[in-house]
């Protein structure tokens, strides 16, 4: 039995070794010219001042290059790059680097148009799913599955939003499709996946409604300064739907985890009363709240520091930013917070109702 499992991690080494080498290789399937960079000479043009005292210090490049497929494969040509210092707009190019060339295969053109990245993304992505089989197994199959579903799910709603249908509509079908596919995927069919189940649109319906409660009670938010909704005529159904997806994965992962804890002690101790079962699912809930709240805070933060430094940069100042930008960040990260904590009392006592049903055989696991 080991010996058979050590095969099969072998085996999906020697695949995804062969996938990785393969995307080194596969210039001949591109539609798009490609060189691979023989050399790179540059040097420094001009500076000017920047924003905030600092220098932005522009160059230019002579970048000889072999062309790797069409008609012209093997000959060398030569193209130039600019590039500035803070590469915000342009690219640094260096030797050793596979570029996509503007123009076609019978002319590749003289300007570069990025850089190929499909060995970057065959090397993460397949380690990713490479480590998910021989670490977990099993339930590492079920885990990328579910998230090739999900993609599936979320660029038919993309789709659908495209054709001009209503955004909260089809949020509210994907929120429910996408509780569905990932916790049938990971725990299966029984009793603890309904649970969770339940409690994740439970919590949502919940946080959704206490958000339009805050709006009704004290106005709308001002959408104005929210650059990626500003220009639209639907900006509340945007930031709804934005604020419904986003706090989705971080309700679902305390349900789940409050729902397989009181499944797994049920299951230790049958007989355990149902006020002693929701006391202890609810001391799991608070075990794990206090790491998820932070873990929002994180990301958060994360996602501001480069518009922090952007929008410093060009002259915006730090009271102008909190000001102004700041609520829209805090506002979700309070509502997400507030489903997380209702999440612990809402997944304790469903899971602990569901759970403590008399079990019958009708194919349903506990």
């Amino acid at each position: 039995m080991k010996s058979c499992i050590f095969h099969k991690k072998y085996l999906l080494a020697g695949i995804y070794i062969i996938f990785v080498l393969f995307t080194c290789c596969n210039s001949r399937f591109y539609h798009t010219p490609l060189a691979k960079i023989c050399s790179v000479t540059e040097k420094q043009i001009l500076s000017r001042e920047g924003t905030r005292g600092s220098k932005e210090y522009y160059y230019t490049q002579n970048i000889t290059a072999r062309i790797l497929n069409g008609p012209h494969k093997g000959e060398k040509i030569t193209v130039s790059n600019e590039y500035t210092s803070s590469q915000v707009q342009t690219k640094k190019y260096h030797k050793g680097d596979t570029v996509l060339l503007s123009g076609s295969k019978e002319s590749p053109g003289k300007t570069i148009r990025s850089v190929k990245r499909d060995g970057y993304l065959a090397l993460l992505a397949g380690g990713l799913f490479f480590l998910l089989i021989c670490i977990t197994g099993k339930q590492g199959f079920y885990t990328i599955i579910s998230l090739i579903l999900n993609t599936v799910i979320f660029a038919y709603g993309f789709q659908a939003f495209t054709e001009g249908k209503n955004i909260l509509n089809i949020c509210n079908v994907i929120a429910v499709l996408f509780s569905l596919t990932t916790l049938i995927c990971l725990n299966g069919i029984h009793r603890k996946t309904f649970s969770s189940v339940l409690s994740t649109l439970c919590v949502l319906f919940l946080i959704m409604a206490l958000f339009e409660f805050s709006i009704y009670m004290y106005g709308d938010l001002d959408y104005s300064n929210l650059e990626y909704l500003g220009s639209t005529g639907n900006s509340a159904d945007i930031f709804w739907a934005d604020i419904m997806l986003t706090g989705l994965g971080a309700i679902m992962d305390v349900t789940v985890t409050i729902s397989a804890a009181v499944g797994e002690i049920v299951r230790k101790n049958p007989s355990v009363s149902l006020r002693r079962l929701i006391h202890s699912g609810r001391e799991i809930g608070y075990d794990i709240m206090g790491t998820m709240i932070n873990v929002l805070l994180f990301v958060l933060a994360s996602g501001m520091i480069p518009m922090f430094i952007l929008k410093m940069n060009n002259d915006i100042s730090f009271v102008t930013i909190v000001r102004y930008h700041i609520p829209y960040d805090i506002c979700r990260f309070l509502i997400e917070s507030i489903g997380i904590v209702l999440a612990i009392p809402v997944s304790v006592f469903i899971a602990s109702v569901i759970m403590k049903i008399p079990s019958r055989k009708r194919g349903v696991r506990e």
